[in-house]
């Protein structure tokens, strides 16, 4: 742990970005393990397999346990075990969900997970089963839960949480840490609190008032600590969330992270046919189209951090066309590049149909004619 001086000049706080979660259509779940894969002979039509392969060291790991949410922290719709190969599939209508997976050395999941135990919360989440009767396989490297580390270096007075980010079983440098009050946004937000990069042994401390919050932990290869996460950046959800900080005291604890193994965005193009298509002209501010633009929805007002869906880029003729695999309401903008604020240099534009810049998607819909302006971010 880092001198209460030291701390103390190394923490930071950021404020809450207020984000509106989109209205998904909600619809029932089955239980699966080891399902046919939809599309295959004898897979159900309209539905998605989900495969979700688990790993621990970069090995397969047998007899997880692998659940899909529909909120965070909520309970699971969907169970299953992993077999020899670490891989669990599921059988999945359309919707969005959240992927976490679990592993007790004793199997013994009604009791709190403990040090020893491993879990991991995917760093894409959320995930999109779409109605187009093929197959989604996701990765997932699980970590081990480690012991909170002793006592001393923490500040003195005050409150906040403070620990050790680990991966591997060796400490991780330049890492931040986020404390989050809300769950609404999936935490693509900066949060209400960010610690200082971590140093050398891993070890952040973030003042805090008394409360409860969920931690999570990022380090990206860019050096960044805003905009999408990559394949290669490593990503952490404390296991014991929410936390709950009380007046007078730092809560001790580690948290695990993992490697991310996966690009975050799934981009929904070409030939992919989803529950509703959107289709439509990206162009400049002399209405002439715009090429390397991506169109894209989001589920926050604001338009920014990562999007949930995309389109290829545009050619030429500046047309994109973008299924919709969950049907609901969604805000529409495009952009060169995605995730984080567009900086200078960059194509930026809201569809400027109505003044949400929101779209409204019902299964089967077909919408055309869709123009979108960007602009240049100076």
């Amino acid at each position: 742990m880092r001198p209460p001086a030291e701390a103390a000049r190394r923490r930071i706080l950021l404020p809450v970005a207020g984000f509106l979660v989109f209205a998904l259509w909600s619809c029932s779940l089955t239980q699966g393990r080891g399902s046919p894969v939809a599309g295959e002979k004898g897979g159900p039509v309209g539905r998605t397999a989900i495969i979700v392969r688990v790993t621990w060291h970069e090995t397969p790991l047998p007899d997880a346990r692998v659940g899909l949410l529909r909120s965070v922290g909520g309970t699971a719709v969907a169970l299953g075990r992993t077999d020899k190969e670490g891989r669990a599939t599921f059988d999945l209508p359309p919707g969005r969900y959240f992927l976490v997976a679990e592993w007790r050395r004793d199997s013994d999941y009604a009791r709190p997970i403990a040090a020893g135990d491993r879990y991991a919360y995917f760093g894409g989440n959320p995930v999109f089963a779409g109605g187009e009767g093929g197959s989604r396989e996701f990765f997932v490297g699980i970590e081990e839960f480690a012991a909170p580390p002793a006592p001393g270096g923490e500040p003195a007075g005050g409150s906040g949480v403070a620990g050790r980010v680990i991966s591997g079983g060796a400490p991780v440098e330049n890492a931040h840490v986020f404390a989050y009050v809300r769950t609404e946004t999936a935490f693509r937000d900066l949060g209400f609190a960010a610690s200082a990069p971590t140093g050398t042994d891993g070890s952040f401390v973030i003042d805090l008032p008394p409360g409860d919050y969920y931690l999570l932990t990022r380090k990206r290869a860019s050096g960044g600590i805003a905009g999408p996460m990559r394949k290669g950046d490593l990503f952490g959800y404390y296991p014991g969330n929410p936390v709950s900080v009380r007046p007078g005291g730092y809560r001790l604890l580690s948290i695990p992270a993992t490697t991310l193994k996966l690009r975050n965005v799934p981009s929904w193009s070409g030939q992919y046919k989803g529950a509703a298509l959107l289709e439509g002209k990206i162009v400049g501010p002399d209405g002439k189209p715009r090429a390397g633009v991506y169109a894209a929805l989001y589920d926050n007002p604001d338009l920014l951090n990562r999007p949930v869906f995309l389109s290829d880029v545009t050619g030429a003729d500046g047309r994109f066309r973008l299924p919709v695999p969950v049907p609901g309401a969604y805000y529409l903008g495009a952009r060169s590049g995605y995730g984080g604020a567009p900086g200078p240099g960059d194509l930026y534009g809201r569809f400027e149909g109505n003044a949400a810049h929101s779209v409204t998607f019902r299964e089967g819909d077909h919408l055309t004619g869709i123009v979108i302006t960007v602009n240049e971010v100076w």
